[in-house]
């Protein structure tokens, strides 16, 4: 767990921040192995560090023992790819709690398909 919210390029006090921990210490333990990762966090974590949450399930209840991710893409290769404005709302949406993401998201996919409506009708 430690080694993808590194290549996410999050830091453990984002991880506080984002899932509402109380310190450091919690989730240095969660990630090493000494405290187990509570089931209401389950869904939570995998949101945070962008896995797919049916797999990150059965890899924390010990299902499965190796969770398969595509390797994250590094802040430095975003940059390169993003402008300013694009940068700076992945670093917001990387800031807030995953409800938070969740509906960002539906709300993305709506404008997405607004955007997709309003091309066809002109074309059309």
């Amino acid at each position: 767990m430690a080694a993808r919210r590194e290549e996410l390029g999050l830091s453990q006090g984002d991880i506080i921040r984002v899932l509402a921990y109380k310190s450091r210490n919690a989730v240095s333990n969660i990630e090493v192995g000494i405290e187990g990762l509570p089931a209401k966090r389950v869904y939570a974590w995998a949101e945070v560090l962008e896995v797919p949450r049916d797999a990150f399930f059965r890899f924390v209840t010990g299902e499965t023992e190796r969770l398969e991710v595509p390797k994250a893409v590094s802040k430095q290769e975003v940059a390169e790819r993003l402008s300013g404005a694009e940068a700076a709302l992945v670093a917001t949406y990387r800031k807030l709690p995953p409800k938070y993401q969740r509906r960002l998201r539906e709300q993305a996919e709506e404008y997405a398909t607004l955007a997709r409506a309003t091309r066809q009708s002109r074309n059309g």
